[in-house]
């Protein structure tokens, strides 16, 4: 059941990854305000590899249940990481 429940959030990551990436639907981004980004293609790109960055450690979380502390490290480093590179590399 944890394996399937990893498998859907991660799922759902990567479909996230997708529309913001590909198909460059930067408004479902949280915070996002249209005119604030100079460049929307960019925005798009980083984000939609920040978002398959966590699916991937989404579904490590119930394939490592004893480990379960190193991928917290690992999400909580990606978040920290992702968010200050795409601020810098965007504004």
């Amino acid at each position: 059941m944890q394996l399937f429940v990893g498998l859907i959030v991660a799922g759902l990551h990567f479909l996230a990854a997708y529309f913001v990436w590909k198909k460059g639907k930067v408004q479902i981004l949280a915070g996002y305000v249209e005119g604030q980004v100079k460049d929307k293609k960019r925005l798009s790109k980083y984000a939609g590899i920040y978002l398959i960055g966590l699916g991937i450690i989404f579904i490590f979380v119930p394939l490592l249940p004893d480990h379960l502390y190193i991928v917290m490290l690992f999400y909580v480093l990606w978040i920290v990481v992702g968010a200050v590179i795409i601020n810098v590399k965007i504004k």
